[in-house]
Order: structure tokens, then sequence, then C-alpha cells
């Protein structure tokens, strides 16, 4: 399962920078946004699954930009989840995550980004598990202290789901941002909240 995860992944992040090339060699008439892709945050999210528990994480993550183009990524999230029936264990885990991710700016202020990453989840109910997810959106310098971002998502882990995620960022100093974060996927709806500190 591993090495088929690993593959997958090493296959999507290959795909991911050949799509980023591709737009950058077509003319595109900004070459840099400015956006940053070096930072660390912290954050609590809230997972609500429609067959199961009600899940609280605490996170952190990162992500460290390599070259003009490309960023190494990761976190990890400790996670509590409660069953709303009773007969139910409740469970607790944690979750690590590193990947590759690409963008390139398609136009001023608006950015193509791709996501791929490996997970492994560990938790007292199901033991542990490897899985992926693979991520493509846009990201959007809406205003000077507000950027949007939003796009799909595939996660298979445990089993597959499609979605769609979308983020919202404030910037409070030149450094520091605040966030929101949504993600709607076929069997689970995600909500948190997040500070970032950008390097």
């Amino acid at each position: 399962m591993l090495k088929k995860t690993l593959m997958v992944s090493a296959i999507a992040a290959t795909s991911l920078v050949s799509v980023g090339a591709y737009a950058q060699s077509y003319n595109t008439p900004v070459r840099d946004n400015g956006l940053s892709y070096t930072y660390g945050q912290l954050g609590y999210d809230h997972w609500d699954y429609d067959h199961g528990p009600d899940v609280d994480v605490l996170y952190g993550e990162g992500s460290f930009a390599l070259d003009e183009h490309l960023f190494l990524r990761g976190g990890l999230a400790l996670y509590d989840g409660d069953y709303d029936s009773p007969g139910h264990d409740d469970v607790d885990g944690n979750r690590i995550y590193g990947g590759l991710g690409v963008h390139t700016p398609l136009q001023r202020n608006l950015d193509l980004v791709g996501t791929a990453d490996v997970i492994r989840d560990d938790n007292d109910f199901d033991d542990n598990e490897w899985g992926y997810r693979l991520r493509a959106g846009l990201r959007h310098q809406t205003t000077q202290a507000l950027q949007l971002s939003g796009g799909a998502v595939y996660e298979d882990i445990y089993d597959g789901n499609f979605g769609v995620y979308g983020q919202a960022l404030v910037n409070v100093t030149p450094v520091i941002d605040v966030g929101a974060r949504a993600t709607v996927k076929d069997d689970s709806d995600t909500i948190g909240v997040f500070g970032r500190y950008n390097f």
C-alpha cells in the first residue's frame, strides 16, 4: 500500500510540475505575483463526518519555497473525535503529511496552485493507514489585505473522496496573517481557523 501511495504521489507531483512549466512557458504576462509560499501556521479544524464522529483537530503545518514555482509542504495534526450515537468508541489519533506543490501566475494577482501530499493517519480505532491528497486551484490577492483561494481536492485515505475547498487569508502585519478555511467532500465537511507567520 505504501509503495502504491508513493508511486501515485510521485506521478501526481510530476504532473503538477509539468502543468506549472507549461503555463509559465505559455507567455504568462506576470512572472511573479509575490505571494508567500514560505510560512508556518498553527490552527484548529473541525471534521464533521456524515456517518461518523465529530472531530476536533489541532495542527501545525508549513511550506518552504524551493524556487519561484516549487515548494515543499508538511504538517502534523492531533485529533479527538466523539460519536453522536451511543455504543461507539471515541476516536483519537494523529495525522502526519508532507508533499510538493507548484504555483505559477496566470495573470496579475492570480496564481494557479497544485499540491500532492502523502498522508499517514494513526488512530486508536482503525489502527493506521497510508494515503494521499491532491489539490488544484487558484489563489488570488483580492485586496491589499485579503487573499482568497479555492479549488478541487481528491483525498484517498481509508476511502476515496472528491470535494472542493476554500480559504480566506487576512494580512494583519507584514509577516502575520489570520485565516479561515473550509472543505466539503463526499462524506465529510471541514471548517477551521488559523494563524500564519510568513518568513
